[in-house]
């Protein structure tokens, strides 16, 4: 009989592309969501059904209709809507998942997976920074990622909930949304496919650790795929690669040979990226479920040409 995985957040890309990788086993795969639709393509099978995750009731129902072996837990206010409209932040980001644990654990839910960030640090951090660094996040969506670490973390020791999560880098999509400061790597890429120039606000310099996206559905499944026996803590942080801006700026050229590509230096956003982690100590990831990257800078480089140059641009 097939398992049942329930994903929030289920319209965003994301979920839409992890629904791909799941369905190469036996799964049956629901995403929920307030949206009307899910924003890209699924995999053949998925059923698609609408809720809202600060809404007790759509979520008890959702898990009382398909009983899911597995929760995938993506749905999220952002950073920068969370500083706009905090108490709706906190309503989504901490009400909305205090709920869905509670219903998870009332429905026997086997596995729970959550993606924290960098975001849950904060304040002066390290060149490289280990898994239990001390965590001050400085914006109110980092601090409902860290609560929610240690939401997780109380859950198993506590009901002995399987909570899995990943410390996410900054992540690399042609989705990622043109308005985040952290968007500016995969926006170098989309509009220079689409527009011919990009301008970097931050430093030739910036070096914030980065992931591509191909990398974090992988490790994604591979950490919902690790035998429990192994796992050794409940949050793990993942690393790629750490490109300079101006190595980021010259693989764009070099595929884009006509692009006009340049640097118009926003000092506050510079300075904002700077003070995130230049890497992640992966080394719980790499020991512990066998984690490593297939996309440095040149392999990330040649598929986003390949996927610019073969879709239809927004």
């Amino acid at each position: 009989m097939a398992e049942t995985y329930l994903i929030t957040g289920g319209a965003g890309n994301l979920a839409c592309q992890l629904t791909f990788q799941l369905a190469t086993q036996n799964r049956h795969i629901v995403l929920l969501d307030r949206a009307d639709r899910p924003a890209e393509l699924v995999s053949e099978g998925c059923e698609f059904v609408r809720g809202d995750l600060t809404s007790p009731e759509d979520i008890r129902s959702a898990l009382d209709k398909y009983r899911p072996t597995v929760v995938i837990h993506f749905a999220s206010l952002l950073s920068g809507n969370s500083e706009v409209d905090r108490p709706l932040a906190w309503r989504v980001n901490m009400d909305g998942t205090f709920n869905l644990l509670e219903e998870s654990l009332r429905h026997d839910v086997k596995t729970f997976f959550f993606p924290s960030s960098v975001a849950a640090y904060g304040g002066s951090l390290p060149k490289t920074v280990p898994d239990d660094f001390p965590q001050w996040p400085d914006g109110l969506y980092g601090v409902t990622k860290m609560a929610v670490e240690r939401l997780g973390h109380y859950y198993h020791v506590k009901h002995g909930l399987d909570f899995r999560c990943l410390r996410l880098p900054v992540v690399v999509s042609r989705h990622a949304p043109a308005s985040a400061a952290s968007a500016y790597a995969s926006r170098a890429f989309v509009e220079t496919a689409s527009q011919g120039r990009f301008r970097f606000r931050v430093r030739p310099t910036t070096c914030p650790s980065l992931i591509y996206v191909r990398d974090v559905l992988r490790a994604i499944v591979m950490l919902l795929s690790a035998p429990a026996e192994r796992l050794t803590q409940r949050v793990y942080s993942i690393q790629s690669m750490s490109p300079t801006a101006h190595e980021i700026a010259a693989a764009v050229i070099s595929r884009w040979n006509s692009a006009d590509i340049d640097f118009e230096v926003d000092s506050i956003v510079a300075d904002l990226i700077e003070s995130w982690p230049q890497e992640l100590d992966d080394t719980a990831s790499r020991r512990d479920w066998g984690w490593s990257p297939q996309f440095d800078l040149e392999a990330m480089a040649d598929d986003l040409y390949s996927e610019l140059n073969s879709e239809p641009m927004e």
